[in-house]
């Protein structure tokens, strides 16, 4: 559909759809009149016209073709104009009645649904964007009847179905890699030239596994895969080679992954299997700066018609639902606000999610709601999980051997980039090899870090840096002081590094895969397995396959081992039984494995209630889970940034904070640089880069950090002090680098001039700024600047700003202080508070109640079972950051008021779990 006018193409077979698709992609590009697009179809396709004047224009079109496509007049009823046209034409007729629904009942959803896209509320919906609805639901009488002036047209809709045998075949579709040997014997050369780079002299062991991985890879045909892969990782800095193709000793031995499979004992069927019909799927992180050049590369390198991103499904989710329901009945969103929080409420008391599909037929008699929201509620419910429209999915990146449009449908995203138009199930299927090259904040973080420190003349020897076995590194991760460190530094993390008392690099592992929602219903008794409490394994089998892991199921890959080891599945089937876990409609699929499955095991001897025991236990991965190649390549990351932070704290913690990354502010991390005895200095411009950088004991805040300063300022600062040495004064400063108005206030408020303002408080070095600027012509259109008229020449007397003025702007300037803490503004009203108590000595009180100030750091919340919100929330103060929680009762008096930028007055029970202390907060 294009320009008003639309028409039905079908394709009679794969070269057909091949055609079709090709349309589809020039269609979503530009836009072209239809009958231009019918000069990409052919005899393999089959169009059907119902408008008269297209009709005229398209068989002109097409009638210029060798091979035109099969052209039938489009019947919506007996319409005298179209039987005429196309009689005139020599065209046949062929019945195409408009039906978008099953029922009577979805005229009114589809009314919705097109208000929602026109952006207009049902009562003023123009008639032509809504079909009729007594013609939507015909029976097929009411059809014969309908077409019975021109019966032939209803039967040939029969004949066009007979000629649709559309066998799209289901193989790879992925480019050789262009080697003048065969790829199979170029990918084994280099993984056996790897390998020895990675070991030295290879082990028997080794050598086996390579062997037997290459065989499968060749097997499947998937040696030009990896050598693609192996290309794309080397142009990057540093990557981080994560999900299951981080088992392969092959994707180890090329660079692509950076675990040692064999240390670490990967399960490689994980990844591959002679049974896997899939094809393999390897993630790639590279820091997040770097990803959008490197696709671009790969793009070019292939060709743009040969490569696009996958793109994302993006449906209707509850919230949205309701509020576009809502609109398009008129509904202001005042009025909208106000249910939604009436239906939290509501929901609350009954234990219920306020936004799920339950809750929404919502009928309590106790409680109505006025008309229209009843129906409302109804009709948000029926359209959630609707596409909506599509997005671009975060790495998945395609590249075929040919144009992408013979095979898929393309158009460009508002980003900018290409998309395919199936998301990444529909992709596999098709066979679409998808590579997953993904942004990760912590790699620049690390690169950063070490580029930091070769800088400031340290030695620093990649090539030998083994962070696995450092002392320090191990004792800062067991101790759960691993702030900023990628992957451990969320305060459940941490919570679980202190419960679990381990730092080393197997038992980090376990801990970013148990962390997951589909396993850690279990932390609690992994931790107490742990610590040495006794327990009795559920089969003798699984204490084998488990051990590592105290006897719980924490890995995807256990799913599959446990199914193999006791109930005899294949490997195939044991991968199979693992994916439906995830699936949307595995409530469809799982029956027939359970059956399986409980047969297999009784058929091997064991006993009925230990089978459902493990039965409960696979089903826990129904939720988001790891494989374990993925936990040990996050392990990997998350070592290298603990043992940066151990030993170059100031050079990583500087890393941190201009990467944007992480879980907390800039005011969290700049605190925990000054727990670890770092000193913040301001930014300078003299001596600050663009991003933060650390020596020794310090922290120069980079000019990055200054709200408001522009970049182009920013750049012209940098450059004219690499060019023309430092500024030497204010004057010197505004002549060469030209700072507008708002850059001067931005500046000076940070305190970034402080330097070269020989002794000039901050109010008179912004009016010397406003002095020395040029006059400016006047612009018609009022611009920043316009709010600064230039001062009067004579300097007016202006006080000299206090110590606490100077904080209070540069706060307002960076978000933190270099000197101290936000707490520090408000210390005449902490120091009334009796029996306050630092957050230092919270463990010192546990069982007591305690009053302690905070300033609010991060927060979560979850919902109970019975669906109540309840709230984790990290504060600090002074002297340490601090946890706290607030069930569900607590929550719903203090929740909101938690996530102000305050200092609160927190009073609660000091709790303390398997060695990890918090506070039940009972007061805020």
């Amino acid at each position: 559909e294009t320009h008003g006018e639309h028409l039905v193409c079908l394709s009679r077979n794969h070269t057909g759809f091949s055609r079709l698709t090709h349309a589809l992609t020039a269609l979503h590009r530009d836009t072209p009149p239809l009958e231009d697009l019918c000069s990409l179809l052919d005899g393999a396709t089959i169009l059907l016209v119902d408008d008269p004047g297209l009709l005229r224009r398209v068989a002109g079109a097409t009638a210029l073709r060798d091979y035109p496509p099969q052209l039938w007049a489009g019947l919506t009823g007996p319409v005298r104009a179209m039987i005429s046209t196309a009689t005139e034409l020599g065209l046949p007729l062929v019945a195409l009645p408009e039906i978008v629904g099953l029922h009577r009942a979805d005229y009114f959803i589809h009314r919705v649904l097109r208000a929602i896209d026109q952006n207009s509320d049902l009562a003023r919906l123009p008639p032509k964007q809504t079909a009729h609805a007594d013609a939507l639901f015909p029976s097929p009488r009411a059809l014969r009847d309908r077409f019975s002036i021109c019966p032939e047209a209803l039967d040939a809709t029969l004949r066009i179905a007979r000629q649709c045998q559309n066998d799209i075949p289901r193989g790879l579709i992925f480019p050789r890699y262009e080697t003048p040997v065969p790829s199979a014997d170029l990918l084994r050369r280099l993984a056996l030239q790897g390998a020895e780079e990675r070991y030295g002299e290879l082990s028997e062991t080794v050598l086996q596994r390579l062997d037997y991985e290459l065989g499968i890879i060749t097997e499947k045909g998937f040696a030009d895969y990896f050598l693609v892969v192996r290309d794309i990782v080397s142009r990057a800095s540093r990557i981080c080679g994560r999900g299951s193709g981080a088992a392969s000793l092959v994707a180890y031995s090329l660079g692509i992954t950076n675990v040692d499979p064999v240390r670490h004992n990967l399960y490689f069927e994980r990844f591959l299997n002679r049974e896997r019909k899939d094809p393999p799927d390897i993630d790639i992180d590279f820091a997040w700066d770097e990803r959008d050049a490197i696709i671009e590369q790969v793009m070019e390198d292939h060709g743009r018609p040969r490569c696009a991103m996958v793109c994302n499904h993006i449906h209707f989710k509850p919230r949205s639902a309701l509020r576009e329901v809502a609109k398009v009945h008129g509904i202001p969103d005042g009025e909208i606000a106000q249910i939604r929080k009436r239906l939290s409420g509501l929901a609350r008391a009954e234990g219920e999610s306020p936004f799920s599909r339950r809750f929404y037929p919502y009928k309590n008699t106790a409680h109505p709601l006025e008309a229209p929201w009843p129906e409302i509620l109804a009709t948000a419910a029926r359209i959630t999980g609707f596409p909506r429209h599509l997005g671009v999915h975060p790495g998945g990146l395609v590249i075929t051997p040919d144009p992408l449009y013979n095979h898929v449908p393309v158009e460009t995203a508002p980003k900018g980039v290409p998309i395919i138009t199936w998301e990444k199930d529909g992709a596999e299927e098709a066979g679409f090899v998808k590579i997953d090259l993904l942004g990760n904040r912590s790699l620049a973080v690390v690169r950063d870090a070490i580029a930091n420190v070769k800088a400031n003349g340290l030695p620093f020897d990649q090539r030998t840096w083994d962070p696995l076995c450092d002392p320090a590194t191990i004792d800062l991760l067991a101790s759960g002081r691993s702030m900023g460190v990628f992957y451990v530094e969320s305060p459940a993390m941490r919570q679980l590094q202190r419960k679990t008392r381990r730092g080393d690099f197997e038992h980090l592992v376990i801990h970013s895969s148990i962390i997951r929602p589909a396993a850690n219903r279990f932390i609690t008794k992994y931790v107490e397995r742990l610590r040495g409490a006794p327990y009795d394994p559920l089969h003798p089998l699984l204490d084998r396959l488990l051990s590592e892991t105290y006897g719980i199921m924490c890995y995807q890959e256990d799913v599959s081992k446990v199914a193999i080891a006791l109930a005899g599945f294949t490997s195939g089937e044991g991968d199979a039984l693992r994916k439906v876990l995830s699936k949307k409609n595995r409530e469809t699929l799982l029956p027939a494995y359970q059956d399986r499955f409980f047969r297999g095991a009784a058929a091997k001897g064991v006993a009925g209630p230990v089978i459902e025991e493990i039965w409960r236990m696979i089903l826990s991965f129904d939720g988001y889970s790891f494989c374990k190649p993925h936990s040990a390549s996050f392990a990997m990351v998350s070592f290298q940034s603990a043992y940066l932070k151990a030993h170059y704290p100031a050079e990583f913690m500087a890393a941190v904070i201009s990467n944007r990354g992480g879980f907390y502010t800039a005011l969290a991390y700049i605190s925990e640089a000054q727990r670890l005895g770092l000193t913040p200095l301001p930014p300078d411009v003299n001596r600050s880069e663009l991003a933060y950088t650390g020596q020794d004991r310090t922290l120069r805040v980079g000019l990055m950090a200054i709200a408001n300063l522009r970049a182009a300022t920013v750049d012209r600062l940098l450059s004219q002090r690499r060019d023309g040495g430092p500024f030497t004064s204010l004057d010197d400063f505004g002549q060469r680098v030209e700072p507008t108005a708002s850059d001067l206030e931005a500046l000076v408020g940070a305190g970034a001039l402080d330097g070269i303002a020989g002794g000039r408080s901050r109010p008179q070095q912004l009016w010397h700024g406003l002095l020395q600027r040029p006059e400016q012509p006047r612009r018609r259109q009022a611009s920043m600047d316009d709010l600064f008229e230039r001062p009067d020449p004579v300097m007016p007397q202006v006080h000299a700003p206090t110590r606490e003025e100077r904080q209070r702007s540069m706060f307002a300037q960076l978000g933190f202080l270099c000197e101290g803490h936000p707490l520090q503004f408000y210390d005449t009203w902490i120091r009334r508070i009796p029996r306050l108590v630092p957050a230092t000595d919270i463990p010192l009180h546990a069982g007591a109640e305690v009053r302690v100030v905070g300033w609010p750091v991060t927060r979560k919340t979850i919902l109970t079972r019975s669906g109540d919100p309840m709230q984790f929330v990290s504060f600090e103060d002074r002297s340490a950051i601090f946890e706290t929680v607030l069930f569900p009762e607590i929550n719903e008096k203090y929740g909101d008021a938690v996530g102000e930028l305050h200092p609160f007055l927190i009073t609660g029970t000091v709790q303390e779990e398997q060695g990890a202390i918090y506070v039940v907060v009972t007061r805020v």
